[in-house]
């Protein structure tokens, strides 16, 4: 699982790497421009007799694309390189690896310090953002927020960041005016958190990361300790392919997660179909709907496989708290109850909510208005007798509990979400874009799948589903809930490739889910056999 550094936690990690190891910052540098021409090279084909623009600053940032210019030189490219800083203010580094490139005096390799209306005018087949590195904040000057608009008007160019986006924040995401928009984003040693979060996640396209401690006998420097409160990491397609259950040639379905799901109520009996059903769809053997009796019958004409079991109702047709006694019967039947999706705002359902999450021993998924009769009612979790419970708040309901701004939330998701998982010893799904999953050891997962399409109603209600299996299916809650996101994340992209993005319903999403998981399945057995 790749770990997914602040700007100081990159710095850091670089400093050890000169001291502890001894390698040498130049050797990083030099790793680091060889890397970004290789995945330039991935991505456009041979740079033979290519153009290439590259702006760089005075800094390390710069002197990567220095070195860009020279590996690409080496394959046969066209270099025009626009220093935007006096060379006589370079240091270190950066002006080592200027001068190599200055002394060889290529023939196909143009340096300047301005940027003519001649090279504006030029088409170029790609262009190298290496102006500013991970430790830029703040907002652009005027002559490299002119170079960033530009940038961003060249569409018919392959663009590509050097580590970071010039303009954006490698920790925070924030872009404050304008920032280079790539295609790619080469990002040396690890991925930045800012790639992820804020609007950094609009400007650095595909993100590769490139190995830079090549050098190192095993190829990587080992983990170190961070000054910030969590530790965050990238879920990729082998993390989840190792943590998924495999099901035994034993199996029954008594064995593979018993659900129960409270959901539903007069109008939002959707809600508690699609939980029900993404819980038997990831897998679970057995799922038992406990809705209220008011809907009953309409909701048990919709579904086959889901057991609907009709609770006693308010006069609202909502769940009553005379249920608790019929419910706590199947909670002992239970492995996981996940509760919430479509339950209502009613004040009495909500004391059915209350009870639960204070009483029962069994592990919880709590969604939608589960988590809206927890607002205000957080200490509720800290007297809890479950072990384990999985809370999947969107950042709309989050606010609600922890009574913050959206706004401030994104603007420091990680440590937020982390301090709250850790605060309530639990686990916590922060949907979004990305969604984020933070552990109560301070551990946070960032997911890797997923598009915009599935913003959409319900969509939630089948990731709760899945968790809920996942959990039920022995899997430790942190593993279950990051996997979670990412099989709901894949069933979304495969809908997406089928039907597009527009018009996507969490029954489309709903539809996949079984797809992802086989795919994720013969994944492993690939791994096995290989």
């Amino acid at each position: 699982m790749k770990e997914v550094l602040t700007a100081g936690g990159m710095k850091r990690r670089d400093k050890r790497a000169a001291s502890r190891f001894a390698i040498p910052s130049l050797l990083l540098m030099e790793s680091a421009g060889r890397g970004a021409v290789e995945i330039i090279e991935r991505e456009i084909g041979s740079l033979y007799s290519k153009s290439l623009l590259i702006f760089c600053g005075k800094g390390n940032n710069g002197g990567d694309g220095f070195v860009v210019a020279r590996y690409a030189l080496q394959r046969g490219a066209e270099v025009t390189v626009v220093l935007l800083a006096n060379p006589n203010g370079l240091q270190g580094d950066a002006k080592t690896n200027f001068e190599i490139l200055r002394r060889a005096a290529h023939p196909r390799l143009r340096i300047v310090g301005t940027f003519p209306p001649q090279l504006r005018a030029a088409r170029y087949h790609c262009i190298v953002d290496a102006m500013f590195g991970v430790s830029f904040h703040g907002a652009l000057l005027r002559e490299y927020a002119a170079v960033a608009t530009w940038i961003n008007s060249q569409k018919r160019s392959f663009v590509v960041a050097v580590d970071i986006p010039s303009g954006c924040n490698a920790t925070t995401g924030e872009v404050q005016t304008v920032a280079v928009k790539a295609n790619v984003t080469a990002a040396m040693g690890n991925p930045k958190t800012g790639m992820f979060i804020g609007a950094g996640r609009e400007y650095c396209g595909k993100i590769n990361v490139v190995d830079i401690v090549q050098a190192m006998p095993h190829g990587e420097i080992p983990s170190i300790k961070l000054k910030e409160s969590f530790s965050a990491f990238l879920v990729e397609r082998e993390d989840v392919v190792q943590a998924l259950p495999k099901r035994p040639l034993t199996a029954n379905k008594n064995s593979l997660g018993k659900i129960f799901v409270l959901a539903g109520s007069p109008g939002l009996t959707g809600a508690a179909l699609l939980s029900s059903l993404a819980a038997l769809k990831s897998g679970a053997g057995l799922v038992v709907l406990g809705i209220p009796e008011k809907v009953f019958s309409s909701v048990s004409r919709r579904t086959l496989e889901v057991m609907p079991m009709p609770l006693s109702s308010t006069s609202g047709g909502t769940l009553s708290p005379e249920a608790l006694p019929e419910i706590y019967k199947r909670i002992a039947w239970a492995d996981v109850v996940a509760i919430g999706p479509g339950l209502s705002l009613n004040a009495e359902t909500k004391k059915v909510v209350h009870d639960i999450v204070q009483h029962s021993r069994k592990s919880l998924v709590i969604d939608a208005d589960g988590l809206n009769a927890l607002a205000g009612n957080l200490p509720l979790l800290l007297r809890r007798k479950a072990k384990a419970v999985i809370l999947t708040p969107h950042i709309g309901e989050f606010s609600r509990l922890v009574h913050l701004p959206i706004e401030e939330i994104e603007a420091d998701k990680l440590n937020i979400a982390s301090a709250f998982a850790k605060k309530y010893k639990l686990v916590l799904i922060l949907k979004g874009a990305p969604t984020i999953t933070a552990a109560p050891d301070g551990r946070v997962f960032i997911n890797s799948t997923g598009n915009p399409g599935m913003a959409t109603a319900g969509a939630g209600d089948v990731l709760s589903g899945i968790s809920s299996t996942l959990l039920g299916q022995g899997m430790e809650p942190s593993a279950a809930a990051f996997s979670s996101v990412y099989v709901h994340g894949m069933a979304g992209d495969i809908s997406a490739s089928e039907i597009g993005e527009i018009g996507m319903t969490a029954g489309d999403i709903l539809r996949c889910v079984p797809r992802a998981l086989q795919q994720l399945n013969s994944a492993e057995s690939n791994v096995k056999t290989s």
